[in-house]
């Protein structure tokens, strides 16, 4: 069946009142963004609706309700005042039953309600139909003072977190849109997809286990880069607190998942209902138990300088380093920081995917092209004071790649890419661009194993040209080999760096 709209939103009417004068409120602000956000996603403006003159003391529409067999999804804004509404709770439950009269509430594992968290509800108090669903938290806890500070687009120091969960929100929807769409073609054989399986080496799934509430923001940010990477993210929705459906849930992931990847902080994280351990630690021993049972690899991440205080975590975090069989079965254990765990992520799902690959002789040609290609990655600045190494390069046998400028971010971006899953070498060419542009650089350098490239790369270099600064004066690192090019072009140094290619 088509929708005529794509999204309905529900929210209370107290929600959306600005704290400041003349600014929109939250939920008039939150839909603007992600109609804008999910444009830009999905190429084509979405219909996206809600009532605007909805008060606490009406009476519920059936108007609105008789429409919600046109809407595709809807986006729960949960508050305190939300869950006391009559109206509100009434509208999550229209809309299940009219979804269960049509594709059905759940589609390919996933419900069509997305949960969007403004202000902090305990778990117990969410509406029953979807207290089990994944939750989009827009706010944040306070270290220095375990406050409560929720995310918006006009404070500074929220600002960063909304933007980044309003980008995390429209990208699933984006996907389950796209999904749902797939379902309704013509072409589509069944009304729902089944689940993907392990088995099925053109889906990737990853199980990415919940974490202790420290590791929150970590989970969410590699969570993310391998969404951008095309991989599923398991599990879909939130976790029970009954520890039977728990191990129920999780062992049902479990079978789907090619990869398992746990992350272990200070915190002990929850305790289920009906069980001693957390829920971290319980989904640590499901995957063990699957690695021993189906080989399903894993990776366990514990972060530099971790110390903690409760009783608990340090008897799990001890069992962890000193390898107890049952508790590490099957994993490899990474310490240290988290842009190194992630590079090993990308590492590992490299050569999962290697080994199902059949060898080719089209690659070895490809390679072959490749062999003297140098990638000189440079700010548009420096394009002219650029030629002097540019020319050395080529001199001396060296294809040179520059990056382009022209197009728009997607494409940019994509050649960029590309251009390190095939270069031999790559140089950052650092001269007019800000440090700012240096760092986004130098990230690419610990992702550049991820982005598919088939052979290890033969040197990574920073090439250091006038103007001269003390920043670039006191430059150094560990990623690549730094080329000191201030006086002028090193010939001797850049010759002994061609020669591992």
């Amino acid at each position: 069946m088509q929708f005529d709209k794509d999204i309905f939103i529900s929210y209370a009417h107290i929600d959306d009142e600005s704290l400041i004068a003349d600014k929109k409120g939250w939920v008039t602000e939150f839909q603007r963004a992600l109609e804008i956000r999910l444009g830009q996603l999905m190429g084509v403006k979405p219909i996206v609706w809600r009532d605007p003159a909805l008060q606490g003391n009406h009476i519920f529409d059936r108007e609105i309700v008789d429409q919600f067999s046109k809407v595709a999804i809807m986006i729960s804004i949960l508050t305190p005042r939300y869950i006391k509404s009559d109206w509100c709770l009434k509208e999550v439950t229209e809309f299940h039953q009219v979804c269960q009269q049509n594709l059905g509430f759940v589609v390919n594992n996933k419900a069509r309600v997305f949960k969007v968290i403004k202000t902090p509800v305990p778990y117990e108090q969410h509406p029953d139909i979807i207290r089990n669903i994944l939750g989009y938290e827009f706010y944040g806890t306070d270290p220095t003072t375990n406050r409560v500070k929720e995310f918006s687009p006009i404070f500074s120091h929220t600002e960063k977190g909304y933007w980044e969960k309003l980008d995390d929100l429209a990208n699933d929807i984006c996907v389950f849109l796209e999904e749902l769409k797939a379902t309704n073609s013509p072409s589509s054989s069944s009304p729902i997809k089944p689940a993907a399986s392990a088995s099925n080496k053109n889906v990737k799934n990853i199980f990415l286990a919940e974490s202790s509430y420290d590791m929150r923001d970590l989970r969410d940010s590699l969570k993310r880069e391998l969404q951008d990477h095309g991989y599923n993210i398991l599990p879909y929705g939130q976790l029970s607190l009954v520890a039977k459906e728990l191990k129920d849930n999780v062992n049902e992931f479990m079978q789907q998942a090619q990869l398992s990847i746990h992350l272990v902080g200070n915190s002990y994280g929850i305790v289920p209902e009906g069980t001693e351990k957390s829920i971290v630690e319980i989904q640590n021993e499901i995957a063990a138990s699957n690695s021993v049972s189906n080989n399903l690899p894993r990776l366990i991440w514990i972060p530099e300088n971790v110390e903690p205080t409760d009783d608990r975590q340090k008897r799990f975090m001890h069992e962890l380093t000193t390898g107890k069989k049952e508790v590490i079965a099957g994993a490899d254990l990474v310490m240290g920081a988290i842009e190194d765990f992630k590079s090993v992520v990308h590492d590992k799902l490299k050569s999962m995917e290697d080994e199902s690959k059949p060898e080719v002789k089209e690659q070895e040609v490809v390679e072959e092209m490749t062999s003297k290609m140098v990638y000189l990655i440079c700010d548009m600045e420096d394009l002219e004071i650029i030629r002097p190494l540019e020319d050395f390069l080529f001199e001396n046998g060296i294809e040179v790649v520059l990056p382009i400028f022209e197009g728009d971010e997607t494409q940019i971006r994509e050649d960029h890419i590309e251009n390190l899953k095939n270069c031999k070498g790559v140089i950052i060419f650092y001269g007019n661009g800000s440090e700012i542009w240096l760092r986004t650089k130098m990230r690419d350098f610990m992702k550049i194993n991820g982005y598919g490239r088939t052979t290890p790369i033969s040197f990574k270099g920073v090439y250091i040209s006038p103007p001269a600064s003390p920043m670039k004066q006191r430059f150094r690192t560990l990623e690549a080999e730094v080329i000191n090019g201030i006086e002028g072009v090193p010939v001797n140094e850049l010759k002994k760096l061609l020669l591992k290619l």
